[in-house]
């Protein structure tokens, strides 16, 4: 994998979250930190679909509310704009994201083993 380790973990951040980096999670499963990476990135950005569904729908409901489905949007960003950056800075090596990464953590091998 090589030289492709580190085009891995910035695709797996980069492309289409949270589905790029499922999609790199299986590309990935011979080398472990692009598969951590992948993972840790696939349960950051799918935590992250799942609160904008639920606001999507609360904002349909509640139409008052919508301003919130913006304001995540906004929040979505500088996760995804974080997690691209720390994976350009990492060549290659683990990311370990700020904040949300501890309680990303304890998903990260549940996630990891979907690539066996």
């Amino acid at each position: 994998m090589g030289g492709n380790k580190n085009l891995y973990t910035i695709l797996a951040w980069a492309l289409l979250p949270p589905i790029g980096s499922l999609i790199f999670l299986f590309v990935g499963k011979d080398d472990p930190d692009v598969k951590y990476n992948a993972a840790q990135a696939t349960v950051i950005h799918g935590a992250a679909f799942a609160v904008w569904i639920v606001l999507w729908v609360l904002s349909i409901i509640l139409l008052p509310i919508a301003f919130l489905l913006l304001l995540w949007d906004l929040i979505w960003f500088v996760l995804w704009l974080v997690g691209l950056i720390m994976a350009l800075q990492a060549n290659g090596a683990r990311v370990n994201y700020p904040v949300v990464g501890p309680m990303a953590a304890q998903y990260v091998p549940m996630v990891e083993s979907w690539a066996k």
